[in-house]
């Protein structure tokens, strides 16, 4: 009976999770670039290695002495990035790119470190580099004329700009894209952003169009890649398997009551 209680806890855990990324996906269907969270599920075994503090399992927030109880048996929540792509929509902006394919833009994050993402809605920040929306520079500090009066980014990520006065372009700078080799273990660290794990691998920079790369794709954004039909479908499922191990957990109550029922008499 405790089992069976310790047992739907993981599973209203899970299911718990399960809930809060659908709802993470849903309040972003129209985030620019944006990727779903996929969450899977696994067995919790007598493998599974106790946490030293009482922070529990990642993803599922189990108490040690709940886990340490487990014998083999649970469940156990895994949150993955979807690396299927969205819609590409016609913006006509110069400075709109989408990445048709493969890859990221790497930016540099107000600490320093290396930022990942597939929002390509660009701006010019107050230093006059191509950054994204809220100001933060792509990696290649790609500098803008003051001057320029056009702005022309092709497939391979060379930036032209058109400068008052000339007729010829002039080159601003080149756009990279970064790849991984398991691109749906990045994390996310909010504002649409990314960061490499382990599992995710070390990035790999390259040319656009390129050794398997997307093509940018100059006055396109990319779409969040949310079904919001599926979203739902998955969230009604997710709610119902949670009130089912609610019940167990009901169940195994009673049945301890009866327990000790029959201890008393």
């Amino acid at each position: 009976m405790f089992d069976a209680l310790y047992i739907a806890a993981t599973g209203m855990h899970a299911h718990q999770s399960q809930v809060d990324a659908i709802a993470h996906n849903v309040a972003n269907l129209n985030t620019v670039g944006f990727r779903r969270s996929v969450v899977s599920f696994s067995e919790a075994t007598a493998s599974v290695s106790p946490v030293s503090s009482n922070t529990g399992v990642e993803g599922v927030g189990v108490p040690t002495s709940v886990l340490n109880t487990l014998r083999g048996a649970g469940a156990l929540a895994h949150s993955t990035l979807s690396t299927t792509g969205g819609e590409l929509k016609q913006t006509n902006q110069p400075l709109d790119i989408a990445i048709d394919g493969n890859g990221f833009l790497e930016v540099v994050r107000p600490d320093g470190t290396p930022g990942y993402t597939r929002a390509g809605a660009l701006s010019i920040n107050p230093d006059g580099l191509l950054a994204l929306d809220d100001g933060t520079p792509l990696a290649g500090r790609i500098a803008l004329p003051p001057d320029a009066k056009e702005i022309r980014i092709n497939a391979e990520g060379t930036v032209l700009a058109v400068v008052e006065g000339q007729t010829d372009p002039v080159e601003a700078g080149h756009i990279e894209l970064v790849t991984f080799g398991n691109p749906a273990a990045l994390e996310a660290v909010g504002g649409n952003q990314f960061v490499a794990t382990a599992e995710s691998g070390a990035a790999r920079a390259g040319t656009p169009s390129q050794e398997g790369l997307g093509a940018i794709r100059q006055g396109f954004l990319e779409s969040s890649n949310v079904e919001l039909v599926e979203e739902m479908v998955a969230m009604m499922l997710a709610q119902r398997a949670f009130e089912l191990d609610g019940r167990v957990v009901q169940a195994a109550d009673q049945m301890m009551a009866i327990t000790n029922g029959l201890y008393r008499t």
